[in-house]
């Protein structure tokens, strides 16, 4: 299990690239990607993560169309992620336009993964939040209604 917390600020260099800060790359692995997530923000998914949404996908019926679609548009656009010699990471064009990331950015950590998102988005999200409608949701996590 893994425990992602904390958040960073971060900038995209004129290609494009981010380095992940230390204290997230060293539970991350070598092996990583980056997909689309709710929200218009990015998420960074340990390989061990990816494979237990693949593995939820297995129950799928064969002859499900609807949801083989769904399962196909979400596996099409995942991006395996390659470090270059600096430890730096590309955004792909097409995430980077999804997630309206112009060039600052925030990194989170949220629990199993990381969620990438435009810094302007974040900061209009996170104004005056309401700390104990957070502790109600996170309470409300896995209790039937």
């Amino acid at each position: 299990m893994y425990s992602f917390n904390g958040r960073f600020n971060n900038r995209l260099d004129d290609k494009n690239r981010i380095r992940i800060p230390a204290k997230f790359k060293a539970e991350l692995g070598a092996d990583y990607k980056l997909a689309f997530a709710p929200g218009e923000c990015i998420y960074v998914l340990p390989q061990s993560e990816y494979r237990k949404i693949l593995e939820g996908f297995g129950e799928v019926s064969f002859f499900d169309e609807k949801k083989q679609e769904a399962i196909a548009a979400f596996t099409g656009s995942v991006y395996d992620v390659t470090e270059d010699n600096q430890g730096r990471i590309l955004i792909p064009a097409e995430l980077k336009e999804y997630a309206k990331i112009d060039k600052d950015i925030v990194i989170t950590g949220a629990a199993a993964y990381l969620r990438i998102e435009a810094a302007e988005k974040f900061a209009k999200r996170n104004a005056g939040i309401n700390m104990s409608d957070v502790f109600a949701r996170l309470n409300a996590l896995g209790k039937s209604e």
